[in-house]
């Protein structure tokens, strides 16, 4: 009877070992802006996601939208910033603004109209998939801004 419990404290106790041991504590998260240019040209309305090359998880992915001039400020677990460690990058559309999301022909046509203003379009593929795209950035405490340069 000892002898089948031996398996059983053995198994908890690797568990329980497992569960705190092993795991690296994630780097900091430090300020992370920056600005995303297809030829030159700044990208307005992209998604610009960091994704830590040492799988850390989900959480400590960092993404921004840039806004009208192609500036990004981005967001890691909800706190501003991106870890500091290497990461690929992927750029690709943001969400359609909710307002412009009807089947009303006017909201169409203003739909039409914002999907022109927004230039550079469409972006190249290459950028939006995680496995492709050529874009790499090594995120410090001493460095705050990066630029990202696209090309056709």
């Amino acid at each position: 009877m000892a002898c089948r419990r031996v398996p059983l404290i053995a198994c908890a106790a690797l568990a329980v070992l497992a569960s705190g041991c092993g795991k690296t504590k994630p780097p900091p998260v430090v300020e992370a802006v920056g600005i995303v240019r297809l030829d030159g040209k700044p990208l307005k309305n992209v998604m610009v996601r960091f994704v830590p090359v040492n799988d850390l998880g989900p959480d400590f992915h960092a993404s921004g939208v840039t806004d009208e001039s192609g500036r990004f400020t981005l967001t890691c677990n909800g706190r501003p910033g991106a870890c500091a460690c290497e990461h690929r990058v992927t750029v690709s559309e943001a969400e359609i603004p909710a307002h412009l999301k009807s089947e009303d022909l006017k909201v169409q046509a203003e739909l039409a109209r914002y999907l022109e203003g927004l230039g550079g379009r469409p972006l190249p593929p290459k950028y939006s998939n995680l496995a492709e795209s050529p874009l790499t950035v090594s995120v410090n405490a001493e460095q705050r801004e990066y630029v990202l340069d696209l090309t056709r």
